[in-house]
């Protein structure tokens, strides 16, 4: 069993490290346009949202502006609301991002720990519930009554799985995208210890029928999370944290790769030192990925298809520090750090580090408010 510890640093303060030019903003970067910001973070141990601002050029962090379920594990922003994935209190909480209040709360089930949502429309949304290896299309509108799944969708069993020999493993879904009327689910392809017990897998699923209509092998292990971007328009990026050892933890051998969404095929398969669990493109379309790993950025090239040198974060000497959370902005860069709670707003050009605030405990979720 892995058992984490983390601990509130800088709640409320931000805190420039002595190589930071705090005289430079607004900008801070050579593309940073100066913009106001709103920014949220999803605290999987504090089990809070810390508010992140900048106003007038000048940053700010308020921590515990509200509460969360059990084990946030996605936050994300769409029409107006958030959307929190509770991993371990089995649901989806809606909240207004002026007031912090929860407007409603989907459950997903008792023991389907669910992962991920992405939107299919106004109404309707997709969630992958690892545990009970399904997919859920949920009712998210506000007028529902009644059960809210919609429809489950089963993902591979364990006789359908590519596996290592002598090994029985479990799809444990995980990262969604959808794209126009087709949904794609990563599949971690997980043996009863947690371990990748094979290749991962991309499930494709056709929202017209709802139907699975494709399986894909990945040759990374510990297939995590999905990215599609228009900057990339004929591609899915699909992200393998690799192989983990309980007492070491992940190895390193992590893998990006990308398939064709014409042909259903992977055409670019990338090896990096680390372990990706999810990343963003940024302006410059360089893949910029959080790293389970350690406290170092990872960043692809996805163009050569080559590893570029990471950006180190900031070290206190705690353990399982690792870049949890990501996200692109115009000119600048945001990375929050596990274990050391905080978010570091890095220059996406050199990987300068350019401010710091503090978090709640454990960071892991990110999302912009528009």
């Amino acid at each position: 069993m892995l058992v984490l510890g983390g601990c509130t640093v800088g709640k409320g303060s931000g805190v420039f490290p002595p190589e930071a030019d705090i005289t430079a903003h607004p900008p801070m970067s050579g593309l940073d346009d100066g913009r106001d910001y709103r920014i949220l973070i999803a605290n999987g141990l504090g089990e809070s949202i810390t508010l992140v601002e900048r106003k007038n050029g000048t940053w700010s962090s308020v921590g515990d502006v509200m509460e969360t379920g059990q084990s946030p594990n996605q936050l994300t922003y769409f029409h107006g609301l958030c959307y929190i994935v509770n991993s371990l209190s089995n649901s989806v909480q809606v909240f207004d991002p002026d007031t912090f209040e929860t407007v409603r709360e989907i459950s997903t089930g008792f023991g389907t720990n669910p992962m991920n949502i992405a939107f299919i429309d106004e109404t309707r949304a997709l969630v992958s519930c690892h545990l009970t290896n399904e997919a859920l299309i949920i009712d998210i509108s506000g007028d529902a009554v009644g059960d809210r799944i919609l429809k489950r969708i089963p993902m591979p069993d364990s006789e359908s799985l590519p596996q290592d020999d002598g090994v029985t493993t479990y799809a444990r879904p995980g990262g969604i995208a959808v794209i126009g009327n087709a949904a794609y689910v990563a599949c971690e392809n997980l043996d009863v210890f947690s371990t990748a017990g094979g290749p991962g897998i991309v499930v494709a699923i056709d929202l017209v029928s709802f139907e699975v209509e494709n399986i894909i092998e990945m040759t990374g292990r510990n297939t995590s999370q999905l990215l599609y971007s228009s900057r990339f328009p004929e591609r899915l990026i699909v992200m393998s944290a690799g192989d983990y050892e309980g007492v070491t933890g992940y190895v390193g051998n992590g893998t990006v790769e990308s398939i064709d969404l014409g042909s259903g095929e992977i055409f670019q398969s990338i090896d990096v030192e680390g372990a990706p669990i999810s990343g963003v493109i940024g302006e410059d379309d360089i893949l910029h990925l959080e790293n389970a790993s350690e406290g170092k950025v990872i960043r692809v090239d996805l163009r050569t298809g080559v590893e570029l040198g990471g950006f180190t974060l900031p070290s206190y000497g705690e353990q399982f520090s690792f870049a949890s959370s990501i996200l692109s902005l115009p000119g600048l860069l945001l990375a929050t750090n596990f274990n050391s709670d905080r978010l570091h707003i890095v220059d996406p050009s050199d990987g300068t580090m350019l401010a710091e605030l503090g978090t709640g405990d454990g960071p892991d979720a990110m999302a912009v408010i528009e």
